[in-house]
């Protein structure tokens, strides 16, 4: 089996429990059957990347430093619940178009909706994207994913009904539905299986 596919993987709402704001490291929370889905995709394996919008950075709730330091929080929970180093590589876009922090104020091109840390990882790791899957909670992340190529999962919860965040992309209603919707971490190993 080939090993240029990935599983790109959100953070908040996919990875660890959304908890709304700047994370702290008392509510980190991984998701459920987090620990069985990861071991799955590295059975079949996928790269694991995590692709992430920061807002909290550009609305100075964090510092880019802090952010960083609660994400490492969550790479060493995920690693030690695996026993092994897990993510190929992280992308995170801490840029707003309506950032209070001037220095992030900005609707950059990895900022999802727009694609671009999937690409980036496409370059980095010479994926193949049309084997490769985005799961993310929000109508962004499903958009990203469709637009560089990707199977798209959305993992509902609470955020997944909420409007599309702010963006200069210009995008046609059809990239904004996901290939699946599902409930629970582990209902996307059958579609892990089916894509390869």
């Amino acid at each position: 089996m080939s090993d240029d596919h990935a599983l790109f993987l959100d953070r908040d709402g996919t990875i660890i429990k959304d908890c709304e704001g700047a994370l702290i490291e008392s509510n980190i929370r991984l998701e459920d059957g987090l620990k069985d889905f990861i071991r799955f995709a590295i059975e079949k394996k996928f790269k694991i990347i995590m692709i992430t919008n920061q807002t909290s950075v550009s609305k100075g709730l964090f510092s880019f430093s802090q952010m960083i330091k609660m994400n490492n929080i969550v790479l060493k929970r995920v690693n030690d619940l695996l026993k092994q180093e897990v993510f190929n590589e992280i992308f995170i876009c801490p840029f707003h178009p309506n950032a209070q922090v001037l220095r992030y104020k900005l609707d950059s091109e990895d900022r999802k909706p727009k694609p671009g840390m999937l690409l980036k990882a496409q370059k980095k790791l010479n994926l193949n994207l049309n084997k490769s899957i985005m799961v993310g909670d929000r109508v962004s992340d499903i958009v990203a994913g469709n637009l560089a190529g990707c199977k798209t999962v959305m993992k509902i919860n609470n955020y997944s009904s909420l409007k599309m965040i702010t963006t200069d992309l210009k995008y046609s209603k059809n990239m904004t539905v996901p290939d699946y919707k599902v409930n629970k971490l582990i209902e996307i190993i059958p579609i892990m299986d089916s894509i390869l």
